[in-house]
C-alpha cells in the first residue's frame, strides 16, 4: 500500500491524487509568505483543487495545511457518497500506508517507555516469531522492521492485500502465516517495502503494551491529540460518516466496497479526517507536542525523520514510517498511502514547519 505498490483497479487513481498532492504541496512551500492570509488566497487553492477533481475526476477528497503549530486551512470538497452527501474537513476516509508512522509513533511511545529496545531482535517481544530461515528468524530487529529492511520482499508484503481476517486474533494471524516465507536478502542488507514489515510492528505493540493495537493507538495517539474523527474499526468509521471509497473504470470513480483487513491495519487500514491528521502533523512539527501534551519527546520524533536508509529511487529515504526527500525541490517528510478504493498523502517541511494533507 504504497504509490509504487498498487493493485491495477488503484493505479491510476492513486498516481492522480499523489500527483495532485505534490502540486498542492508546491503552491504552499513556493509561497513567499508561506501562509494563506486573505480571502483571495483561499480562492486560489479552491480554485487549483476544484479544476483538479474535474479534470482528474475525483468525487470527494479533504484539503488541511498546518502552519507552525495550527491547521491554517481545513475544507472537504465534492461528495462521500454516490447520493451526494457533502465532505467535511472531519469526514473520515482510509488512510492506507500514512499509517505506517502512526505505528512508528506507537513503537517510538514504547521505546521511550523502556518497553522496547530498537536494536532488540523482534524474537525478544514475540519470542515465536518465525520466518523460513530460523537463523534469519533471530537477526531480525524492531529497527529492520521500522526502516524496511528486515528481509521480507515486496511480494510478500503484497499478499496482505488479499486476506480479510477481522478477528480479534487478525494481526497474530497474520505474523503466524510468515512462518513460510522466504527473505530475499539478509536482514539489515538493504530497503525493500513491505507492508509485512507493519504488520509485524503491529504485533509488538500487542505483545509489548497487552492491549490491542487498536486500544493502544486509540488511547495515546488519536485520543491526545484530540483526533475525534479518526478510528481503527469501518464499521464505527461508517457511523460517523466515512466516505464510500472509489476506483476507476475507464476512466470513471465507481463507488466500490473492499474487504477490511484487519491481520494489516498497522501497515494501512486506520481511519481518519484531514482535521485530525492535521493535528498530528502538528505534533510531527513541533517536537512531538500538540497544545499542551507531549506524545513524543523531541529526540524520539527526530529519530523518526531521519534518513536511516537509501530506497531504490535516487535521492530518496527512508526513516521510521517515513520518507526522507525533496518534494518538487522542497526538502520534505513523507508519505503516500493507497488501499484498493482510498488515496491519502502527508508531507512536511520541515524548517518552514509546514504541513499538507
Amino acid at each position: 500500500m504504497d504509490t509504487n505498490k498498487r493493485n491495477a483497479n488503484s493505479l491510476v487513481w492513486g498516481t492522480l491524487l499523489a500527483i495532485f498532492g505534490l502540486l498542492a504541496m508546491t503552491i504552499i512551500f513556493t509561497s513567499h509568505t508561506a501562509s494563506i492570509h486573505n480571502e483571495t488566497d483561499s480562492s486560489a487553492v479552491d480554485a487549483y483543487v476544484e479544476a483538479q477533481m474535474k479534470t482528474l475526476k475525483i468525487p470527494g477528497l479533504t484539503l488541511a495545511i498546518v502552519q507552525g503549530d495550527r491547521a491554517i486551512y481545513v475544507k472537504g470538497y465534492g461528495q462521500t457518497h454516490p447520493d451526494g452527501s457533502p465532505v467535511t474537513s472531519q469526514t473520515p476516509f482510509m488512510i492506507g500506508s500514512t499509517t505506517k508512522s502512526i505505528t512508528a509513533s506507537a513503537i517510538m511511545q514504547l521505546v521511550e517507555a523502556g518497553k522496547i529496545e530498537l536494536d532488540a531482535p523482534v524474537q525478544t517481544y514475540i519470542p515465536w516469531f518465525r520466518v523460513a530461515d530460523e537463523s534469519a528468524s533471530a537477526q531480525i530487529t524492531v529497527q529492520h522492521l521500522l526502516t524496511q529492511t528486515s528481509g521480507f520482499s515486496n511480494s510478500a508484503g503484497l499478499l496482505e492485500l488479499a486476506a480479510s481476517d477481522t478477528s480479534e486474533q487478525a494481526i497474530e494471524n497474520s505474523v503466524r502465516a510468515l512462518k513460510d516465507v522466504t527473505l530475499v536478502r539478509a536482514p539489515g542488507k538493504a530497503f525493500e517495502y513491505s507492508n509485512v514489515n507493519y504488520t509485524v510492528l503491529g504485533l509488538v505493540v500487542q505483545m509489548v503494551s497487552g492491549q490491542s493495537y487498536e486500544s493502544y493507538v486509540q488511547e495515546n495517539i488519536f485520543d491526545p491529540l484530540e483526533m475525534r474523527h479518526s478510528f481503527t474499526s469501518p464499521a464505527e468509521a461508517m457511523r460517523n460518516g466515512m466516505s464510500t471509497g472509489y476506483v476507476t473504470v475507464f476512466g470513471l470513480p465507481i463507488a466500490k466496497d473492499v474487504p477490511f483487513n484487519r491481520g494489516n491495519i498497522a501497515g494501512g487500514y486506520l481511519i481518519c479526517s484531514a482535521e485530525d491528521l492535521a493535528h498530528y502533523l502538528i505534533a510531527q512539527l513541533n517536537e512531538g507536542h500538540y497544545g499542551n501534551v507531549s506524545v513524543i519527546s523531541p529526540q524520539g520524533m527526530d529519530a523518526m525523520h531521519q534518513p536511516l536508509v537509501n530506497t531504490e529511487t535516487p535521492g530518496d529515504s527512508y526513516g521510521m514510517g517515513w520518507h526522507v526527500s525533496p518534494v518538487n525541490g522542497v526538502p520534505a517528510i513523507w508519505h503516500e498511502g493507497d488501499n484498493a478504493n482510498f488515496s491519502a498523502s502527508l508531507m512536511m517541511d520541515p524548517q518552514a514547519k509546514l504541513g499538507i494533507v
